[in-house]
């Protein structure tokens, strides 16, 4: 369960009015949080029974004279740090107010809309004496949950849950069964299927409002049913006039204050009685709503298009530095390949980034590893131990390692990639170190026991024991939940940014980390007060709550939506189920909102590539890992890069920022780690390899230049085979169009839009024929196609 944090002590006043508190009290900042999105405060979701915030996440070093509380909350914590509220306010969406010497602060409070539901099984569909446990989205897919009650003949358990979309099964004896009471099913991506259960919300929901630009004021056209609004500019709450006409107009009058800031913010926030709406980020360029591309800069987020790197299976820059282990036991897949600092250098030079219209790179962790191999496979054809090659192994977390680089030619890299007006972020390992790192060779108690209190390893327990599961016997997991470990890791990681103009971090295995971690870092990044903004992204496996837990103030500004990924795949490489991924993709903005900057990606270095899949040479059942380990996989047909070039096109058209795993803007094959790691090559591409780099690159383009799809509404559409994506931005409308089946599709629009051009050029997805025709033709299979209305 995520909890976000705030300090406020409460007096109930008239229940008509708000609760204000009369003593002052010293925060902990003026700086502003979340860097990498101008300073907002991200919403406070309201949990069923008690809400803690910390004040640290918003304020430092503000005297904060009164605050006034929503009409049903109270606080019960005594802590001049954090405040604990209970009750529930009478509006889905109101704001805690703050007041500073630098004005009020506002911070925006979501209402829980939790229900008891209760999972109840007769022994004759389970059994006697059965342990039988619930394992899905709403428990973090933990084995070690507790097993159900069993009375009088029946299991059960009740769970209190928020409206939604749950994937789940049954843990029976050990083993995952399906409910054999609910029949929808799902994929789970791996060959198997899930169960689905819903939980239904309330019936009334707001209807999409439009927006409109005039004379320094935005004008919020509504539809019936229409919603309610919470409007702030920045982080203070504006009281916005609404025409009494149905459906209402209201207009927002941009504060005389911002026309003196280059970039400032109005977000919107919609609901109607129990339902959260839409919420709109506009950005303004000195107190105008930005309605043009080019007036956004490099630490603007939501323009970011990302690429990530192995730095090892990149590019070979300077062969002098080439060190593969004198080991025979590790295979060359598993060994150093030569990629370094140098060869990626190179590319930003050679213009490889700026052809393909990347302007955010992602380079993997290059501390130092160890010299000698750790680690064995041993499955199937093939034994073999491991080098360090990937990065995530460090036995020193400042130091470069000499295979990749030394510290002036990072430096060179970041000087050579800003002059490009690129972003670079650094992968970093917080987690864990390898065995032979001097922090664990000297604190040995520093790490989480390797044995649990039964006697069995904690390894690989993802979920059962997830802040202490080691990754394996040599790479001990540190305890960050002790304030004296937690402060030296820091340290380690602030290095980077002390002394390398990096704009970020890529942070491994998030979810096993403490918040305490998080909170710390973050604290001190903002203490650091960088000119640059510092954008922060977690990797976590696990439920939209999970993940979103450590998505706030005061922690990271997102993570990777491998949720999203997964139903992708399934659709896209499959032509399967689009219904769910469009359940998918709603979910996810519900959770982390409409304008949000998680990572949508194309593939993952502990995947097999999707392609490969898509292709038919990796079965979604089989072992994956295997199969690149006994097999050779091949380069894929002409079908597979359609389906992969439609899967590009769809993170693009999606809030989020668009992230490539090298290799996908040409197709590159492979199974699993480590196959899926191959050497990146950069010569000699085939017909298919150059269209699919020419179609990535245009859909780079539209992304830099469009503003819908950077700061645009979206919504979704699926008729039969076709998967329709709308994005809308005062005024402008862009369409994607998708194609999953093998045959031609005509295109029947289920709402009004005037088609004035098609956007997409390097193979078009429309007929030939049909290419000047003004309107949705019939659009080829396994193709997409982009339409706007301007």
């Amino acid at each position: 369960m995520f909890y976000t944090y705030t300090y406020i002590c409460a007096i109930q006043a008239n229940m008509k009015q708000l609760y204000r508190i009369l003593f002052g009290l010293v925060l902990c900042s003026s700086l502003e949080a979340q860097v990498a999105l101008g300073g907002l405060f991200t919403p406070i979701y309201l949990q069923p029974d008690t809400t803690e915030i910390i004040l640290r996440d918003y304020l430092v070093d503000l005297e904060v004279s009164n605050f006034e509380l929503p009409a049903g909350l109270n606080n019960l914590s005594k802590d001049s740090q954090r405040l604990l509220l209970v009750g529930s306010p009478s509006e889905k969406i109101s704001t805690l107010q703050l007041y500073t010497k630098d004005g009020i602060k506002s911070l925006v409070l979501i209402k829980s809309a939790a229900r008891e539901v209760i999972f109840r099984y007769s022994r004759k569909e389970i059994g006697r004496k059965r342990d039988l446990r619930l394992i899905g989205a709403f428990n973090n897919w933990n084995r070690g949950s507790k097993p159900l009650s069993y009375k009088m003949g029946y299991y059960s358990t009740t769970m209190l849950l928020e409206p939604g979309r749950y994937e789940y099964k049954l843990f029976l004896d050990g083993e995952e069964k399906m409910d054999p009471n609910v029949s929808e099913q799902v994929s789970n991506g791996m060959g198997g299927f899930n169960n689905v259960y819903h939980i239904p919300g309330d019936s009334l929901k707001a209807a999409p409002f439009t927006l409109d630009w005039q004379e320094e004021t935005i004008i919020v056209k509504h539809q019936a049913p229409a919603g309610k609004l919470v409007v702030l500019w920045n982080n203070q709450k504006l009281n916005i006039p609404c025409k009494k006409k149905m459906p209402p107009v209201c207009l927002i009058a941009i504060p005389e204050e911002a026309k003196s800031i280059k970039r400032s913010y109005i977000r919107i926030y919609q609901y109607l009685g129990e339902n959260k709406g839409r919420d709109q980020l506009i950005p303004l360029h000195y107190g105008k709503v930005v309605l043009n591309s080019k007036e956004l800069e490099r630490g603007d987020w939501h323009q970011a298009r990302m690429y990530f790197m192995m730095v090892d299976r990149f590019a070979n820059g300077d062969t002098s530095n080439d060190a593969p282990l004198a080991d025979s036991t590790v295979h060359p897949k598993a060994n150093y390949q030569g990629g370094d600092l140098a060869g990626i250098k190179q590319q930003v030079e050679a213009n490889y980034f700026q052809n393909l219209g990347i302007n955010s790179l992602w380079i993997s962790p290059i501390s130092q590893n160890p010299e000698d191999a750790w680690g064995l496979w041993n499955k199937g054809n093939v034994k073999s131990t491991f080098s360090g090659y990937h990065g995530y192994w460090p036995i020193s977390n400042v130091r470069i390692d000499h295979r990749f680089g030394e510290p002036q030619l990072f430096r060179d890299l970041l000087s050579t990639a800003h002059e490009e007006d690129f972003n670079v972020i650094l992968d970093y390992v917080a987690n864990h170190v390898h065995i032979k790192h001097p922090i664990y060779q000297k604190n040995k108690d520093w790490a989480t026991p390797l044995y649990l209190p039964d006697g069995t390893k904690n390894t690989e327990k993802w979920d059962e024991y997830r802040l202490t599961t080691w990754f394996d016997d040599h790479l001990p997991t540190l305890d960050l939940r002790r304030p004296e470990i937690v402060d030296p890791m820091v340290d380690s990681a602030m290095y980077w940014l002390k002394n390398y103009e990096l704009d970020g971090f890529r942070h491994d295995a998030t979810k096993h980390i403490d918040e305490l971690y998080w909170r710390t870092l973050t604290y001190r990044i903002r203490k650091l007060n960088r000119s640059q903004s510092t954008y922060q992204i977690g990797e976590t496996y696990g439920s939209p709550g999970l993940i979103n837990s450590y998505i706030s103030t005061g922690m990271l500004d997102a993570q990777f939506d491998f949720n999203l990924y997964d139903a992708a795949v399934t659709t896209f490489a499959k032509s399967e189920n689009p219904e769910n991924l469009k359940a998918v993709l709603e979910a996810g903005l519900a959770t982390y909102g409409s304008n949000h900057l998680m990572g949508n990606i194309s593939g993952n270095q502990d995947r097999s590539r999707f392609i490969s899949y898509a292709n038919g040479d990796v079965k979604f059942e089989e072992d994956s890992k295997l199969a690149g380990w006994d097999r050779t996989i091949p380069a894929a047909q002409k079908p597979a890069y359609k389906r992969l070039a439609m899967l590009h096109a769809f993170n693009y058209a999606i809030p989020g920022i668009p992230c490539i795993y090298y290799g996908d803007e040409i197709g590159l094959p492979g199974a699993n780690d480590p196959d899926n790691r191959r050497m990146m090559h950069f010569d000699n591409w085939n017909k298919k390899e150059k269209l699919l780099f020419e179609q990535v690159a245009e859909l780079n383009r539209l992304r830099s230049s469009e503003m819908p799809l950077l700061y645009g509404s979206t919504r979704i559409w699926v008729q039969g085979p076709l998967l329709l994506i709308r994005r809308d931005y005062f005024g402008k409308s862009i369409l994607f169009v998708f194609n999953l089946s093998e045959q031609q599709q005509a295109i029947k629009l289920p709402f009004e839009m005037e088609i004035k051009r098609s956007l997409n050029q390097v193979q078009s997805g429309l007929i030939e024929d049909q290419q000047e025709r003004i309107g949705p033709a019939p659009i080829k299979a396994l193709s997409y196609q982009i339409f706007a209305n301007y």
